[in-house]
């Protein structure tokens, strides 16, 4: 039994209210995690775009290209803070539904939002250095390392 159902009634559950909006708080983190992935990308093209454009118009760029990598590495640090936040949260909602649809739900789960999945203390960093092997943060500020160090010998 499950919050007092048969098995054959797992749909009420899935239609409780407390149940439904716990799976839409999941679902907005884990679209909020990645919009500001997006923005961090952006940003960083922005920064990084604006950054060279100054050293090439002062001719430093000789001088200062280290400074674009700098950024490139704080950029993708972040990216990846929210990559493993985004791939925290995904874990969570699918271990949520897992047990949803095998009627196995501790009640105490239901608007848990904290983004732990085990009693690591350093899941997150865990996490976000994994993520740090992903190619949408790898592939994407490779590219802008590659081309500061380009510039430096052009």
């Amino acid at each position: 039994r499950c919050f007092g159902l048969e098995k054959g009634e797992i749909i009420k559950l899935k239609s409780e209210p407390s149940v439904v909006n716990y799976i839409q708080l999941l679902q907005a983190n884990i679209s909020r995690m990645s919009s500001h992935s997006g923005i961090i990308k952006a940003s960083i093209c922005v920064v990084y775009t604006i950054l060279i454009t100054i050293l090439i118009a002062i001719s430093k760029i000789n001088d200062f290209w280290w400074i674009a990598i700098v950024i490139t590495l704080i950029g993708s640090i972040i990216d990846a803070y929210y990559l493993a936040m985004e791939k925290i949260y995904v874990k969570k909602y699918n271990d949520f539904i897992n047990k949803l649809n095998k009627c196995n739900i501790d009640e105490t789960e239901i608007y848990d939002m904290k983004p732990k999945n085990t009693d690591l203390k350093n899941e997150l960093l865990a996490m976000v250095i994994t993520s740090m092997t992903s190619f949408s943060i790898y592939g994407f500020y490779s590219l802008f390392i590659i081309i500061s160090i380009l510039l430096k010998f052009v």
